[in-house]
């Protein structure tokens, strides 16, 4: 993402549970949580990432996330320069 003039982006990585690759892009979807949970818990709604893209796809950017080795994920957030 460095060196990339037109954009402007924030990393933001988190501890926790093992996240297996397979289900990152889950964490995406509205009320989704990990092993497939899709309803409230005493853990929350699982809404985050979900509003997390529609706010970046609505502004023309993208985000993307990768479970981190010891736990929790990696979410970078890249988002285009507004025009002048």
């Amino acid at each position: 993402m460095a060196g990339d003039p037109g954009s402007g982006w924030i990393v933001v990585e988190n501890t926790g549970p093992l996240v297996p690759a397979y289900e990152v892009e889950d964490l995406f979807e509205p009320f989704s949580r990990m092993q497939g949970e899709r309803v409230r818990s005493s853990q929350g709604s699982g809404l985050g990432l979900s509003i997390v893209r529609a706010i970046v796809s609505a502004h023309g950017g993208t985000v993307t996330a990768r479970a981190r080795s010891g736990g929790g994920l990696r979410v970078e957030v890249r988002l285009p320069h507004a025009a002048a």
